[in-house]
């Protein structure tokens, strides 16, 4: 069993730190123009979280709904004449 870190990771885990990490940074540089231009946040914290939450939720549903959407119908296959009955005449 490998347990070095990094080890067997997916694409999309792999992905994750560096994502949130911009998330991060982009919400530093946000907070750093509001202090700049002294304005308040537009949500409080708790309810700016709910909002995310919302759209996380939103966005997984969305996902599933249009992942059932699509897909595929299992192919019908060509019934034939029976070969127990033998052929039509």
């Amino acid at each position: 069993m490998n347990l070095t870190p990094g080890a067997a990771r997916t694409p999309r885990a792999a992905a994750f730190p560096r994502a949130a990490a911009v998330s991060f940074a982009a919400g530093l540089l946000m907070g750093a123009v509001y202090w700049a231009l002294d304005i308040l946040s537009p949500a409080p914290p708790l309810l700016g979280l709910t909002g995310l939450l919302g759209i996380v939720a939103g966005e997984r549903a969305a996902r599933a709904a249009r992942d059932r959407w699509r897909r595929p119908v299992p192919a019908v296959r060509d019934q034939g004449p029976d070969p127990e009955k033998g052929s039509p005449s």
